[in-house]
């Protein structure tokens, strides 16, 4: 059954599935649980019973994005029964839309703990490796909803999921759950069996032991790989494996976190701790750094990360002046943030420029963005040109390129494209033959017309998504290369790493990924779901498919896990009224556990032959006035997470160890 969505322009495949969603873990699993616990709270939970176009208890969800998506009851292939729902061939790309929901809520005790499990299977998603989300809204009588989320990976046959919902707020009453396509795909995903109750005990173990995964033990060997000094960090291929050569040539594997100093009380930063580090250190930023340093050194870490303070480098310095031991370092060049001009950014038809915040992607074309992006380079770059101890650069941290082929009508940008359509077209009669479907007809009279008609691709069939998503390669082109000649100009030495890559809008790199193996590595920031132990199925394979398309080894810019103990998400009334961080679907029970993911998720990196090092983000917690989160091995009282820290200095000289690195 097909079915058309008129209000919202979308046409939605659906199947059978079934997903809630939990603060805790997130489980795979192939075996049904136990039987002998309260019935299932889900109606309709296999989509048997249909009434009109959807399964009686189950409403779609509509994308704000104009466009189309696909939902059928698919009667020939469910787990079981006769149904199951499916959603496929999404245009609009939103977060919470292109889905399916439960039509009513979902009654909770937040004394008690649920289980959450469905089956889901995935057909030609061959865009993005996590296709599918999963999410569960908990509603409060007092406070506002929690939302929790969870990404899927692509599964070509029914797969089981189950997730523990173990930590509900006090004022609990109901959960609404909800299964969309995060992506634009011409594939579909099949939802079947949902399953949500009461768990037990019992229940509570089986689900514990089925979310462990195994851990991976990394295998190279840095001594074996001998090369030529050449006075600067680079990468080198060994028969096995890539590896960071330092200056003298000696093979190296970055385990690094950033170096911070307390003193910001928003942001990411720490209001307590800037009041602790003024009472004990004063304006001696310099002291408490050479303090830091030593500390890092001893916990196992032989590399700094991106966002680490100058005074580090000075400490880098002088220690690699005396032939001590040192921890190199290295730079954000950020050319996306460069001031309040919004003209500095690519467009859509509404003027809106893309992205939010400090993650906006810069119009290339533009002669001033380009002017004060040398401005920058050159300021920035002067300090460390000639620096041995100096790694490498990060061209930008997490810019916004999804739907980047809507983008094209910022004033430079725009006039980029009209060049590239008149190349292509020559005859603007020939334009509006190859642009002309059911989808609209064109009658333009000049090329100009199109600048100020602004039109834009209305689904996969439509003849204009063709030219937009060859220009949208265009725009990436452009600034891949500007970024690139002009570090390279100024910095010959140094290792020049792409932007920053998160997860946000990577389900849109799959059109011109292949571009970003100019760079001489490519840098990723991935924070792990929780949805086992570890990094899942799917965020590896996203690790994977980067390293395939480019052929470059990849660097981790940023990773982390937070705990609950940490008492950075408590329910309760906050002082600065912050919410919950957007950590929180991401959280583990204690520091203890968290010292377990850290070892898992290290290994499971430093077992990726292209993986030349990764970066914990970050030494002390985010507790500002703006924001809370446990992103740190110490907290606001500037003690360290013991039973943390000791697993990650295990880790460390563990990871040391299997890849013989220097001590």
């Amino acid at each position: 059954m097909e079915y058309m969505v008129d209000g919202k322009n979308i046409n939605i495949i659906m199947k059978k599935l079934s997903w809630l969603f939990a603060a805790i873990s997130l489980i795979i699993c192939t075996c049904q649980p136990p039987d002998n616990i309260p019935g299932n709270l889900i109606v309709n939970p296999g989509f048997e019973n249909v009434s009109g176009a959807f399964p009686e208890g189950w409403v779609p969800l509509m994308a704000d994005e104009k466009g189309t998506f696909r939902f059928d009851i698919s009667r020939d292939q469910a787990h079981s029964g006769d149904n199951a729902i499916e959603i496929g061939r999404v245009w609009s790309q939103a977060w919470d839309m292109n889905g399916f929901k439960t039509d009513s809520a979902i009654p909770l005790d937040p004394a008690s703990k649920y289980i959450l499990s469905f089956w889901y299977k995935t057909n030609s998603v061959e865009e993005y490796p996590i296709p599918l989300v999963c999410r569960f809204m908990v509603n409060r009588d007092q406070g506002k909803p929690l939302r929790y989320s969870k990404s899927l990976s692509t599964r070509e046959d029914w797969t089981k999921i189950s997730w523990l919902l173990d930590t509900l707020p006090e004022d609990a009453v109901s959960g609404d759950l909800a299964f969309s396509l995060r992506i634009r795909t011409k594939g579909t995903v099949m939802v079947d069996d949902v399953d949500f109750r009461m768990a037990d005990e019992s229940a509570i173990r089986q689900f514990e032991s089925w979310r462990r995964i195994p851990v991976p033990s990394p295998e190279g060997d840095a001594g074996r790989a001998a090369y030529e000094g050449t006075g600067y960090f680079r990468v080198e291929k060994d028969s096995d494996r890539w590896w960071l050569v330092d200056p003298e040539g000696q093979a190296n594997w970055a385990i690094a976190t950033m170096g911070e100093i307390p003193g910001n009380k928003q942001g990411n930063g720490d209001y307590k701790l800037a009041e602790w580090f003024k009472k004990e250190y004063g304006e001696n930023r310099l002291e408490y750094a050479r303090m830091q340093y030593e500390l890092l050194d001893s916990w196992g870490f032989n590399s700094f990360a991106g966002w680490t303070a100058g005074e580090f480098a000075k400490i880098s310095s002088e220690k690699h002046g005396k032939e001590e031991k040192y921890m190199p370092m290295y730079s954000v060049l950020n050319f996306s943030i460069m001031g309040p001009d919004k003209d500095y950014y690519v467009k859509d038809n509404k003027g809106n420029y893309k992205g939010v915040h400090d993650h906006s992607f810069p119009d290339p074309f533009n002669p001033q963005w380009r002017r004060d992006a040398r401005e920058k380079a050159e300021s920035r770059i002067r300090e460390y040109r000639d620096k041995a101890w100096f790694a490498g650069w990060f061209m930008d941290n997490e810019i916004d390129y999804s739907s980047l082929f809507r983008y094209v009508w910022g004033d430079y940008s725009a006039m980029e494209f009209i060049r590239f359509l008149e190349n292509k077209y020559r005859d603007i009669k020939d334009l509006n033959k190859a642009w002309s479907s059911t989808f609209g007809s064109y009658d333009y009279d000049s090329f100009n017309d199109i600048l100020s008609d602004k039109p834009e691709p209305l689904e996969w069939d439509d003849p204009l998504f063709i030219d937009f998503t060859a220009f949208e390669r265009i725009i990436m082109e452009e600034y891949i290369n500007y970024t690139y000649d002009l570090v390279k100009e100024l910095d010959p030495d140094h290792l020049l790493i792409s932007n920053r890559l998160n997860l946000g809008p990577m389900m849109c790199l799959h059109r011109t990924l292949d571009l970003w193996s100019r760079y001489d590595v490519i840098c990723v920031n991935i924070y792990p779901q929780n949805l086992f132990s570890g990094f899942s199925k799917g965020e590896l394979e996203i690790l994977d498919w980067i390293h395939e398309k480019t052929g470059k080894p990849l660097i981790i810019g940023e990773w982390s896990v937070p705990a609950l103990d940490s008492e950075l998400y408590d329910f309760g009334k906050d002082p600065y009224d912050r919410p919950l961080d957007w950590s929180w679907p991401q959280v583990m029970k204690n520091q203890s556990e968290r010292g377990k993911a850290y070892r898992t998720c290290m290994m499971q990196l430093a077992s990726k032959p292209y993986m030349i090092g990764a970066g914990w983000f970050k030494v002390l917690d985010v507790n500002s006035t703006t924001r809370r989160a446990n992103r740190g091995m110490i907290n606001s009282e500037h003690q360290a997470y013991s039973e943390m820290t000791r697993a990650v200095s295990s880790t460390n000289n563990e990871i040391k160890e299997k890849l013989n690195l220097p001590k």
